[in-house]
């Protein structure tokens, strides 16, 4: 089997190497060397994090009108630039925090449920995807089949956001059925990278991650199977968690997934700009009948006492290399650490990491030889052919992605392998919880370049998303870190992975990486007064 996988890897390899030469060049011409720049932030409100933004409405030197107002006149301007946002509800949130102005300005005693405790974020603005149900918003997911559908129930993350006060202004796109790294589908189109418009955002949560980093909001709620938290993070240069899984509730959400996506792939989580909202915001995720089981939340992590690990490079089949630039930013990190710390960061090289496509699509189907999951998602349970789609798609019929049909024909093609896949993902579970315990943590590349062209990735990164989705296939924690931009002025970044349970760590050390390396950089600058 390792010959065959070598074989292939090989075979990619040589392809990708000749093609790039003559897709580089065809990109030059399309593109040249244009840098294309927002417009200008031109309201200070817009820089504040999310936590900050609550206590100043609390304290009333901001109004809640004022915040949603700036937020809702820069989604805006800036709408035209990247089509980031599908349905927006903006006149009933203006509505919303006037009504929240009128609460505080009362004088009398709060009622409860606008109390700190139990609405922390009361009056911030926040977006979600538009796979997440909300009552009158589309629910697609970018599926031509389901161009019609709209939410009459709102999904359970969705709820506890807004009962902890933050007012929803819209939902974003995502890529089709929330399969694939580029958000793209047939309804709504692409969304543009806000650090250069001919770059990728990232999938499947990319218009989340794109309208936190170009300041339309403060944070978004984002689902992540495969990277779907973090790849857009990333790709957008902001933070993004991806919980142990089972702790964010993941119902009203399409697709629908089963028990096992539930216990060891999918979990919903925050995104945002600065890393000390992060942990607020998961605990509102989480609601009170799941706080629980995220261990010691609250309680402060010395981080002098934590065992640090670093991977610089995965070394899989049919993956790419991670670049000088990325490494270079991850070493700082690592030196950091070291230096602050007085320890060593052993590198390590986990020889299972190989395998990590087959062990990620085998814990997809769980174990089992082939799935037709994805197929009845596209049409609405309806089965779909993808070899038919193919030929469509060449001949300009097809409503579908040639992502979303690639994964189709792959999903159909029976996998001897799989049950084999299985099993060995379970153990690869169990070495590296023994590896990193109830104190570990390790820096992890979350992707092995910066934001690619518009359809770069179907040909040249197409299993890339596996440095995110390895980690969805052992169940754990990570929080993707901004590390300051690369000599493309495009973002770079790093994992921190902890223990499944541990979250607290991840999120601890991500806000140590902020503070050393500056984390979120504007895509467009302040307009000076």
């Amino acid at each position: 089997m390792d010959k065959t996988l070598k074989f292939i890897s090989f075979i990619l390899w040589l392809i990708r190497s000749f093609l790039s030469i003559w897709i580089k060049l065809g990109f030059r011409l399309i593109f040249g060397n244009q840098k294309f720049k927002l417009p200008p932030i031109t309201n200070q409100i817009l820089l504040q994090p999310a936590t900050v933004i609550a206590k100043r409405i609390r304290q009333r030197q901001v109004t809640a009108y004022e915040v949603v107002r700036a937020y809702v006149e820069r989604i805006k301007t800036i709408q035209p630039y990247l089509n980031v946002y599908v349905d927006e509800r903006f006149e009933q949130a203006l509505n919303e925090a006037r009504q929240i102005d009128e609460i505080l300005d009362n004088g009398n005693s709060l009622p409860e449920q606008y109390s700190e405790e139990q609405a922390p974020f009361l009056g911030v603005p926040f977006a979600i995807k538009e796979s997440m149900q909300f009552p009158g918003f589309h629910n697609s997911t970018g599926i031509e089949a389901r161009k019609d559908i709209i939410s009459t129930e709102t999904a359970k993350s969705v709820e506890n956001m807004i009962k902890s006060g933050a007012i929803l202004l819209c939902n974003t796109n995502v890529s089709e059925g929330c399969m694939w790294f580029e958000s793209r589908n047939s309804l709504y189109g692409v969304t543009n990278n806000p650090y250069d418009l001919t770059r990728i955002v990232g999938g499947s949560s990319g218009g989340a991650g794109c309208i936190v980093s170009a300041a339309g909001v403060p944070f978004s709620v984002g689902a992540d199977i495969g990277g779907s938290i973090r790849l857009p993070s990333f790709m957008n240069g902001i933070f993004g968690h991806k919980t142990t899984p089972n702790i964010v509730p993941n119902d009203g959400q399409y697709p629908p997934h089963k028990d096992h996506h539930q216990k060891y792939l999918l979990a919903t989580g925050p995104m945002c700009r600065y890393a000390c909202d992060l942990q607020p915001m998961l605990k509102v995720l989480a609601g009170s009948e799941n706080i629980d089981k995220l261990i010691d939340i609250d309680t402060p992590v010395d981080l002098s006492k934590l065992r640090y690990f670093y991977i610089d490079e995965m070394d899989a089949y049919f993956v790419n290399k991670v670049d000088e630039e990325q490494k270079l930013a991850h070493r700082r990190v690592v030196e950091h650490f070291e230096h602050k710390y007085k320890i060593h960061i052993p590198r390590l090289r986990l020889n299972r990491l190989r395998y990590a496509v087959s062990l990620w699509s085998a814990m997809m189907v769980d174990g089992e030889l082939s799935s037709s999951d994805f197929s009845l998602s596209l049409c609405n349970n309806t089965y779909v052919n993808g070899y038919h789609e193919l030929l469509k798609k060449f001949l300009f019929r097809s409503t579908h992605t040639l992502p979303a049909i690639g994964l189709l024909i792959l999903e159909a093609l029976p996998n001897k392998y799989n049950r084999r896949f299985h099993r060995l993902a379970h153990k690869f579970f169990d070495e590296i919880q023994v590896l990193l315990g109830d104190d570990g943590v390790l820096l992890f590349p979350t992707f092995p370049q910066s934001a690619p062209f518009h359809g770069w990735p179907l040909i040249m990164n197409t299993f890339d998303y596996i440095y995110c989705g390895i980690i969805n296939a052992l169940g754990l924690p990570s929080t993707q870190c901004p590390l300051g931009l690369d000599s493309q002025y495009l973002p770079l970044g790093i994992q921190c992975i902890a223990g499944r349970g541990h979250d607290k760590l991840s999120l601890a050390v991500a806000q140590e990486i902020e503070q050393t390396m500056g984390g979120w950089v504007q895509p467009s600058r302040m307009k000076s007064c």
